[in-house]
């Protein structure tokens, strides 16, 4: 029947294709993504508009977040409708990435405000696109004893595109048209490469329900049925995304205004930081996803991890210095490795429904979202009212309301 009827009988054997895929495709669009969002995003809109910058990066997170909510589901749902001799994953990951490249090829060479404002939402419209058709494929082709380690196969790619995104941009804070065209190369290339490497064989044989008004609007709903843990992950994720976004988003920011680093320091600082969390994150990503399967308490390991973030959030706070952000780094790095790899396990298992992976994930991926606007509204308020080291403060309180979403969840142990 479909792409989960065929998980259910396949060969038990690890996927070794899809899972190298797995660590490519979401690196290869996460990368591009996070470079440009975290680093030159702010750094272009500093030079244009030093004055409004805080709240011009706020703007630029909340209009894309409206355009990413609308293309995560939509175009995730046609994935899952999609039938092709190529399967109904491949055709949206490639044709997307190109699309991406292109889109951020035009973008680098936006000159004013509106202009780039209205070719970022293109591409997060088309990124999008691409972000829900490589997730579905952990429920659409893994078999569940190996769930865990294709996580952590998909997180590995998730932390290796968002650390190296921001580390690669730190590099072309002086040329950034430079740096978005070598992240339009990256999209390219890595989202092909993951699309052809994953191996995906035709589906024309799946049945698919005849279009109607009755299956477009099924296509667009929240699941209903059997969805109360699918929520408490929603929302445990939502919350995550904000707590880590708050500082991230801000990172360019807080390096010059709160530890008052020039552009230079700023740039070996957050170099070093990216490293730094790149290389434990990787560590940890590798070891979570497995030791999940071993155990069989994903959602135990994640309750843990994402108490960390709480606590490694206060030591910069306490002690505003260089130093006390590469601690800040190191206990960042540990959880969000780990986490990376561990949510997404939790998030396969709590679908109500794998017929609509994408879809469904889709509508979890509105965390990321959702929580990016959410993150840049409470830290812009946050810096506002009380300077940039409480919201080191902020950041902890929301990630341990993550923590306790995570622990009541019931479907997983």
């Amino acid at each position: 029947m479909t792409s989960n009827a065929d998980v259910t009988n396949a060969d038990e054997r690890l996927p070794w294709r899809l899972v190298v895929s797995l660590v490519i495709g979401p690196a290869s669009w996460l990368l591009p993504h996070q470079g440009a969002i975290a680093t030159l995003l702010p750094q272009k809109i500093s030079e244009i508009d030093p004055v409004n910058k805080v709240p011009l990066v706020m703007m630029f997170s909340t209009v894309a977040m409206i355009v990413a909510l609308f293309s995560n589901i939509a175009l995730g749902a046609c994935s899952d409708r999609t039938r092709t001799r190529f399967g109904k994953r491949k055709p949206w990951i490639i044709g997307c990435s190109i699309l991406s490249c292109l889109v951020l090829l035009i973008y680098s060479r936006a000159e004013t405000i509106p202009v780039m404002l209205a070719w970022w939402c293109v591409y997060e419209f088309v990124v999008n696109g691409v972000a829900a058709a490589i997730v579905a494929q952990l429920s659409d082709r893994v078999p569940a004893r190996w769930r865990g380690t294709a996580s952590s196969a998909y997180g590995l790619g998730q932390t290796i595109g968002g650390q190296a995104g921001i580390l690669v941009a730190a590099q072309f804070l002086g040329d950034v048209t430079l740096g978005v065209e070598v992240f339009a190369a990256i999209a390219l290339i890595g989202g092909v490469v993951s699309a052809l490497l994953a191996g995906e064989r035709s589906n024309l044989h799946e049945p698919v329900a005849p279009f109607s008004k009755r299956e477009l609007v099924t296509m667009s709903m929240f699941p209903t049925r059997n969805a109360t843990d699918f929520y408490k992950t929603l929302a445990a994720r939502f919350l995550l995304v904000v707590g880590s976004s708050m500082v991230s988003n801000y990172m360019l920011y807080i390096l010059q205004d709160y530890l008052g680093l020039d552009q230079a320091g700023a740039q070996r600082l957050l170099s070093v930081n990216s490293s730094i969390t790149l290389i434990i994150g990787l560590v940890c990503c590798l070891g979570a996803g497995p030791l999940a399967d071993r155990i069989g308490r994903p959602k135990q390991l994640a309750v843990a991890t994402t108490g960390m973030i709480a606590v490694g959030a206060l030591v910069p706070f306490v002690f505003p210095t260089p130093a006390g952000l590469i601690v800040f780094s190191i206990i960042v790095g540990i959880a969000t490795g780990a986490n990376s790899s561990l949510i997404q396990t939790i998030s396969v298992i709590v679908l109500p429904n794998p017929e609509a992976a994408a879809k469904d994930l889709g509508f979890l991926n509105l965390a990321n979202t959702l929580g990016g606007v959410g993150a840049s509204f409470v830290a812009a308020s946050v810096i506002g009212q009380f300077g940039y080291g409480a919201v080191f403060v902020a950041q902890a309180v929301v990630v341990l309301l993550s923590s306790a979403l995570f622990y009541s969840i019931k479907r997983v142990r």
